[in-house]
């Protein structure tokens, strides 16, 4: 079991596996929403994810149809995406887990909005848009 929390503790969810496979995600999208230059994104099935405290600390941002992300609505950290196409699965931010949770990083997505300032030095596979591929369930 893997747990983890927003920043002020007040969202707190659990992931019912062992290992999560990670891919490196460039899209722009990401990138504002976090201020970074790439997101460590896990993709879980619904099935797997529980929010066990602060659900009525949740909202709800559109980044664009069928995306929806949600955040903490007090510290606004961004918890879990849910994309309208890919309705067992959501994609949760590595940065909100608890501990050191086993990880199987399988590649980078969305490289064709990647900075030209940001390298990419391992030889994982690359992706120039999402992957939602079986590999990753």
């Amino acid at each position: 079991m893997i747990s983890g929390t927003c920043h002020c503790k007040s969202v707190a969810f659990e992931i019912d596996k062992d290992t999560l496979s990670v891919r490196y995600c460039y899209c722009e999208t990401c990138r504002k929403l976090s201020g970074a230059d790439y997101s460590s994104v896990a993709r879980v099935s619904r099935e797997r994810f529980r929010i066990t405290r602060g659900d009525e600390n949740l909202l709800c941002y559109e980044s664009r149809p069928g995306k929806n992300r949600f955040h903490c609505s007090k510290c606004f950290s961004p918890i879990y995406v849910i994309t309208g196409n890919e309705t067992t699965f959501l994609r949760v931010r590595l940065g909100l887990l608890d501990g050191e949770p086993k990880v199987d990083v399988t590649g980078h997505m969305w490289v064709s909005e990647k900075p030209a300032w940001r390298t990419i030095e391992d030889d994982l596979p690359i992706y120039t848009h999402e992957y939602t591929g079986d590999s990753l369930l």
